[in-house]
């Protein structure tokens, strides 16, 4: 059985750290039994699709989310169900009713456990958000269990990143427009901004819906939409990041490429927004140096955590083989409003092989950790959040995909390294 793991070092010194597994035996409840094309699948709880810290907080809180629900990608049936059932681009929802939530978790000594209830997300009106999507260009079809057509949704989001404001609310990203939510403590989504010119298709949204994040982003790929976010720690910029380069122009493109994009969203004092402050070039890494073997497309973006105003920590992964580093924005082309921010430009950022070439200096990156081949989890899973603790450690959740395939969600210490720590503390 696959285990999902969660990476914690722990509060105390580097030297005394230890890989050690906590009991993380909360973080597995079951959530619920379904039937799909005759096989029975039980369900468990799915709250690692995201991971952030308070500042100001106990080091022992913070906060997960889970993402749109369970689902079976038609794509995928024949491995999880045991044959082909649908076409590609349709999705199986076993819980269409599911709402996406936020958890909060506590750390206390060896173990992780859910601190106090989830936290649904919903309108003001007490309309829920589902995981249903919205009916977008070149979206996904959802179906039900029993694989009818199941109906789009205004109110739908695919939840995967999120970022705790030291009062109490929350900021998440979701996949499918992408788009951003501002949520309040209890639950309710306030506004959900959307890339300009993509309003049309959340008519009849129970949340408040505006157009002010860069058109370019509608083009996401498939599924691939914002998947890391970060607040610096004095709650002014909120860094969001896609998991891998946009569709732009073509799916074919996308697949081949390394320039993804990071924007800077400025916030007001109560943590609203107030104004888009850049966007940037995040260049991966060549797969074949990475994790050779695979394609270029293997190579995702899948968790984020601030260090100050102008850096953050990226989490890539890539099958098996993960690594974290420190981007500093400083130097870095701010592309906003810019050539490389128009649908018409050709050819496309996402198409340059040679970005520096064209004048465009993309965030530096430096290595900062990666998992070592030995002593590490072979089976680690997907991690999809990642939390920078007293700048010495970690913690990072792994998403279980709700146990479809037989998941579990456990939880693993590892420390920092003292190299790792000043390259956090040098300016």
């Amino acid at each position: 059985m696959r285990k999902i793991w969660v990476w914690l070092a722990a509060a105390l010194s580097s030297s005394a750290l230890q890989a050690a597994e906590l009991d993380s035996a909360s973080l597995r409840a079951p959530l619920a039994s379904v039937e799909v094309a005759g096989k029975n699948l039980s369900l468990t709880l799915g709250p690692g699709s995201g991971l952030a810290h308070a500042a100001g907080s106990p080091w022992s809180d913070f906060y997960s989310v889970s993402d749109r629900g369970p689902n079976i990608p038609c794509k995928d049936s024949g491995k999880v169900l045991g044959r082909e059932l649908c076409p590609a681009t349709d999705v199986i929802f076993p819980l269409p009713a599911y709402t996406p939530s936020i958890y909060p978790l506590q750390v206390d000594g060896d173990r992780v456990s859910l601190r106090g209830q989830a936290i649904p997300l919903h309108a003001a009106n007490g309309t829920p958000l589902t995981g249903l999507p919205p009916q977008l260009p070149n979206g996904e079809r959802p179906l039900g269990s029993d694989l009818q057509p199941l109906p789009y949704s205004a109110n739908g989001v695919d939840t995967e990143c999120i970022a705790a404001l030291a009062k109490g609310d929350f900021w998440i990203g979701e996949e499918y427009g992408p788009s951003l939510l501002r949520v309040t403590a209890d639950g309710v989504v306030r506004e959900r901004l959307v890339p300009k010119g993509s309003e049309s298709h959340y008519a009849g949204s129970a949340v408040p819906v505006r157009a002010v994040l860069p058109p370019l982003l509608a083009r996401r790929a498939l599924n691939r939409g914002f998947e890391g976010m970060a607040l610096a720690p004095e709650q002014a910029r909120l860094f969001v990041a896609l998991q891998s380069p946009l569709a732009n122009p073509s799916a074919e493109v996308a697949k081949a490429s390394r320039n993804d994009r990071l924007i800077v969203v400025g916030l007001d004092a109560e943590g609203n927004f107030a104004r888009m402050e850049g966007g940037y070039l995040l260049q991966f890494p060549d797969i074949n140096d990475f994790a050779p073997g695979l394609k270029q497309k293997a190579l995702k973006l899948s968790a984020m955590s601030a260090v100050d105003a102008q850096r953050v920590l990226i989490l890539l992964q890539a099958g098996p083989k993960v690594a974290v580093y420190l981007a500093n924005l400083r130097g870095a082309t701010n592309l906003l409003g810019g050539t490389w921010a128009k649908p018409e430009t050709q050819p496309s950022l996402e198409a340059l092989a040679d970005p520096v070439h064209s004048g465009i200096q993309p965030v530096q990156l430096h290595l900062l950790w990666q998992g070592p081949e030995e002593g590490f989890p072979k089976n680690l899973g997907k991690i999809e959040g990642m939390s920078l603790v007293d700048g010495k450690r970690l913690l990072l959740i792994s998403d279980n995909d709700f146990g479809i395939d037989g998941a579990q969600t456990t939880v693993w210490q590892e420390p920092l390294s003292a190299a790792a720590q000043r390259m956090l503390q040098a300016q």
